[in-house]
């Protein structure tokens, strides 16, 4: 192994990592951790909203002719 220090950056500002307690590291890979799992899901969100897109402009194309009071040709329910 190196005998450079091992350095996390956080918020821009150096910290030795031998220098942060346990409880520090576990809170920061939680954090992270939790961070990634916020990117999958609004990932998700994003792919089911153009699904529902879609299947809304599909939808769209499948309409009848819209309904118009009082014309005759229109089909009364």
């Amino acid at each position: 192994m190196s005998d450079e220090p091992q350095i996390i950056n956080i918020d821009n500002t150096p910290y030795l990592i031998d220098d942060l307690s346990d409880t520090c590291k576990e809170k920061l890979g939680s954090s992270q951790q939790v961070n990634q799992a916020i990117g999958l899901l609004g990932a998700l969100i994003s792919a089911a909203k153009k699904g529902a897109e879609l299947d809304f402009n599909e939808a769209i194309k499948l309409l009848p002719e819209p309904y118009v009071e009082g014309d005759p040709a229109s089909k009364s329910h």
